[in-house]
C-alpha cells in the first residue's frame, strides 16, 4: 500500500500536521517514539495562544492529543531508520517496517544531547533524566544535580526546587549563560546551588545513582564556594543543549545538522526540502524560531504544502 501521506514525529508540528490530513480524509501514517516531543518537557508554556493561565508541557500536550482523539488518529510508535526517495516514491525504513508513500513530512525535533561520560547509559532512568519537568515529582525531598548552565538548565533547577530538598547546577563555563532574568531567579533562590567550572566527570551509583563527579577549575557563582568534586545525589538531570534528529534521511542540511527548507512554485512553495516529496516542519528545521507555536504553524504549512504535492502525485 502506498500511502498519501506520512508524518515522522508528533511533536506540535507533527500533531498539528496529522489534524490537517485527517481533515483533508486522506490515506495518512504517524510514526513517532514519544507524543508531545520537546513541548512535553517545558515546565510552564504561558506564551501559547488561547491558553488562560500557564500550563506544563504535558498539560498543553495532552490537549495537542485530545485533537487527535477527535479525529481518531492513532500514532504508531517505531523508530526511523531512514526516509529516502526511491522510484518516485518515499520509503520511510524502521526497524520492523516499511512503508512507501506519495510524500513524507519529518517534525521529529531535536534530542537531548548526552554528556558521554562513565555512568550516562548505565543510569538513565535509575536516577539521570534528561526530561526535569517529566521526573521532578520523583524527588521530592531529595537532592538532585542539573549539569548545565545555559536556559533549560536554570529553567530545569528552578523547577526541581519546586519539589527536591537541595538542587546543585553545575556550568562546565566559569559563568552561567541563559537570559539574565533566569539567572536571578536561580541566585536569589536559597534552595538552588552553583557550582561553575564544574565538568562532569562520572555519574556513580551501584543499582541507582548515588552521585556525580566532577573536576572544579575553583570558580563559583554569587560566593557560593565549590562543594568539592563529588556530590552526593539522589538524581542527575542533563541540561547541556540538543541534536536535531535528522541523520536518517540525506535531505540538504545546515551545520547544526538542521534541515534546510527552500521556496517552490506559487502553487505549493511552504517546508519544501532539497528532496521532492519531502517536506519538514519544526524544530528539526533551520526555521530560526523555535517556539510551539511556530513549530505548530510549520506543521500546518507543511502538511498543505505536502497535500497539495500528493494532488499532483503522479
Amino acid at each position: 500500500m502506498v500511502y498519501d501521506l506520512v508524518i515522522v514525529g508528533a511533536g506540535p508540528a507533527g500533531m498539528t500536521a496529522a489534524i490537517y490530513a485527517a481533515r483533508r480524509k486522506v490515506n495518512f501514517l504517524v510514526i513517532s517514539m514519544d507524543v508531545g516531543g520537546q513541548m512535553s518537557w517545558s515546565s510552564e508554556v504561558d506564551n501559547y495562544p488561547g491558553i488562560a493561565t500557564p500550563l506544563t508541557g504535558i498539560e498543553l500536550t495532552n490537549y495537542f492529543k485530545k485533537s487527535l482523539d477527535e479525529y481518531g488518529i492513532k500514532i504508531k510508535t517505531a523508530e526511523i531508520l531512514s526516509v529516502r526517495r526511491s522510484h518516485g516514491k518515499i520509503v520511510v525504513k524502521t526497524k520492523k517496517n516499511v512503508y512507501e508513500a506519495k510524500a513524507v513530512l519529518i517534525a521529529t525535533g531535536k534530542k537531548p544531547r548526552k554528556l558521554g561520560v562513565p555512568g550516562e547509559d548505565k543510569f538513565l532512568g535509575k536516577g539521570l533524566s534528561y526530561c526535569a519537568t517529566c521526573d521532578a515529582p520523583l524527588y521530592k525531598g531529595k537532592d538532585v544535580a542539573v549539569v548545565g548552565g545555559g536556559n533549560s538548565g536554570m529553567e530545569a533547577v528552578l523547577f526541581l526546587s519546586k519539589y527536591a530538598r537541595l538542587v546543585y547546577l553545575l556550568e562546565a563555563n566559569v559563568k552561567l549563560g541563559g537570559e539574565k532574568y533566569l539567572r536571578d531567579k536561580v541566585l536569589a533562590e536559597k534552595k538552588i546551588f552553583v557550582i561553575t567550572g564544574a565538568k562532569v566527570t562520572t555519574i556513580v551509583g551501584e543499582s541507582q545513582v548515588s552521585g556525580i563527579k566532577y573536576s572544579d577549575s575553583g570558580s563559583s557563582v554569587a560566593g557560593r564556594r565549590s562543594l568539592g568534586k563529588l556530590l552526593k545525589v539522589d538524581g542527575v538531570f542533563v541540561e547541556v543543549g540538543l541534536i536535531t534528529e535528522a541523520g536518517f534521511t540525506d535531505v540538504k542540511k545546515n551545520k547544526w545538522g538542521e534541515i534546510m527548507l527552500f521556496r517552490g512554485t506559487r502553487t505549493h512553495n511552504e517546508n519544501l526540502t532539497s528532496v521532492p516529496g519531502i517536506f519538514a516542519a519544526g524544530d528539526c528545521t533551520d526555521v530560526v524560531a523555535k517556539q510551539i507555536v511556530v513549530a505548530a504553524g510549520e506543521g500546518a504549512k507543511a502538511a498543505l504544502a505536502g497535500l497539495d504535492y500528493v494532488v499532483r502525485w503522479k
